[in-house]
């Protein structure tokens, strides 16, 4: 089982200076409950909202267009009990803070929750959403151009790099609710057109500090990756003008089922490996929900959620990914149709990554940023 290099805060002072995701695996740890070691026995391992730990081991399978399986039993409707929502959650006990960080097995759901509303904004001026740059591939390589994808967001914990997230808007950015559960917003700043995190020269870079966080006040801390997603407010809005602009956000009512999907993040390249210093990417299968709960999670997966990958694995999202965006092609364009959540291990065989379904909660994001302007 995948276990995790840093030590269980017991003071706030702790868990500043905690030692944030540099996720790496300890192969002794006769300290583990009970439970872990159970789920070490058998080989498995709940995993938290696991980032792009890709192993390409194929050029990229062709992309399936406007199929959407539509017999599948599951609501793709939005929730209509949304409602006022916390802005600003209190921070957790320290085994919340611990469990919402490294994750585990999650029960079954909740249901979508609670929006704010700012004040609305009308002077908005001319921007474009999801455009990557045009480029040419190459043949089983996942390094993506230098800002292809110019709305992934690395969000930094103390100046270290931890999760993923993407820009939707000139004030906000998405991501998933583990990222920022028992955080302090304080420590977390968001940096934008960064490619090789190894390097401070190759890209002019923009950071923010976050203002607000909105955690989905349904999101079940640490052992329930139903609802697996937030919203955050940065200090200072964003210009659109430039090489930045955001993902556009995805439609309702639509599965996206037999679409190719798109994961990008910084996570590890192989299970149980170092993130990776420069930006990566792989096409994924978006699954129904019916043939994902034919799969090793069962009745896990809730409408909330929605499933990529393939069924032998060997390409999936992983360690580091967290947070980050799956995306789908509508013509020139990307949608965010899902946030990096959870799963077992990396690019397991009959275990597809799983990722927060977006347009279950597009009422929601609105609500709470009605005061962004949105191309």
């Amino acid at each position: 089982m995948r276990t995790y290099n840093f030590a269980i805060p017991k003071t706030e002072s702790d868990m500043a200076n905690a030692v944030l995701p540099n996720i790496i695996t300890s192969k002794n740890h006769d300290n583990r409950s009970p439970w872990m070691k159970r789920f070490s026995a058998s080989g498995k391992s709940g995993r938290p909202a696991n980032l792009l730990g890709t192993i390409i081991l194929r050029p990229p399978d062709k992309t399936v267009t406007e199929k959407i399986v539509e017999s599948q039993q599951i609501s793709i409707k939005e929730n209509s009990s949304n409602a006022v929502q916390d802005s600003q959650p209190q921070r957790g006990n320290v085994i919340d803070w611990f469990l919402g960080v490294v994750g585990a097995r999650p029960p079954e759901s909740n249901q979508p929750g609670e929006a704010g509303s700012p004040q609305v904004v009308s002077d908005c001026p001319p921007c474009t959403c999801g455009e990557v740059l045009q480029h040419v591939r190459i043949v089983g390589g996942i390094e993506t151009l230098v800002n292809e994808f110019p709305w992934m967001t690395a969000l930094m914990y103390n100046n270290r790099f931890y999760c993923g997230a993407s820009l939707i808007n000139n004030k906000y950015v998405l991501t998933a609710a583990h990222c920022v559960n028992g955080f302090s917003k304080e420590r977390i700043t968001a940096v934008f057109l960064d490619h090789d995190r190894s390097t401070s020269t190759e890209t002019q870079t923009i950071t923010r500090k976050i203002k607000t966080v909105h955690r989905h006040r349904s999101y079940g801390s640490g052992s329930n990756y139903n609802n697996d997603i937030a919203v955050l407010q940065l200090d200072e809005e964003v210009s659109l003008s430039g090489k930045l602009q955001p993902v556009c956000l995805p439609p309702t009512g639509k599965s996206f089922s037999g679409y190719t999907g798109v994961a990008v993040g910084w996570g590890a390249t192989k299970q149980n490996g170092q993130t990776a210093s420069k930006l990566q990417e792989v096409k994924v299968p978006i699954m129904s929900n019916v043939d994902c709960k034919k799969t090793g999670y069962g009745s896990r997966i809730t409408d909330n959620m929605v499933c990529a990958g393939y069924p032998e694995g060997k390409k999936d999202s992983c360690q580091g990914d967290s947070g980050g965006p799956l995306l789908v092609q509508n013509g020139t364009a990307y949608q965010i149709v899902g946030i990096v959540s959870w799963g077992e291990g990396c690019a397991q065989a009959n275990y597809p990554g799983v990722y927060t379904r977006v347009n279950r909660y597009i009422s929601w994001i609105k609500s709470l940023t009605r005061d962004a302007c949105y191309c």
